[in-house]
């Protein structure tokens, strides 16, 4: 009872929450990729190869760039969202990981 009245007068303030974890490359990537394995993996094969392609495509233009946050590059067929060059660089290193999945499954 005599914490609930020191917390409630604001005198122990309790267990202070830990400061959020920063973000770095590496978290942001990590997020990314598992971001893009879970979704593709709901795909058909037809689809995969379709994005993988698209992907390709609007990662060798020029003026892309592999940034991590800001959303500036779009994809025809992937969704209606712009992402970021991180994103797609990671959403292109998923599909190519499913497919030499693939692949090493049907091996005999």
């Amino acid at each position: 009872m005599a914490n609930l009245i020191r917390r409630w007068l604001g005198r122990d303030s309790g267990p202070q929450p830990s400061p959020p974890t920063p973000l770095t490359t590496e978290r942001i990537d990590a997020g990314y990729r598992l971001f893009w394995l879970k979704t593709a993996l709901e795909w058909d094969t037809d689809r995969r190869t379709m994005i993988a392609e698209r992907v390709a495509a609007a990662i060798t233009e020029p003026g892309f760039a592999a940034n991590g946050l800001e959303r500036r590059f779009r994809v025809a067929g992937l969704d209606d969202q712009a992402h970021s060059g991180a994103s797609l660089l990671a959403l292109a290193a998923a599909l190519r990981g499913l497919d030499d999945f693939d692949d090493e499954a049907e091996a005999p």
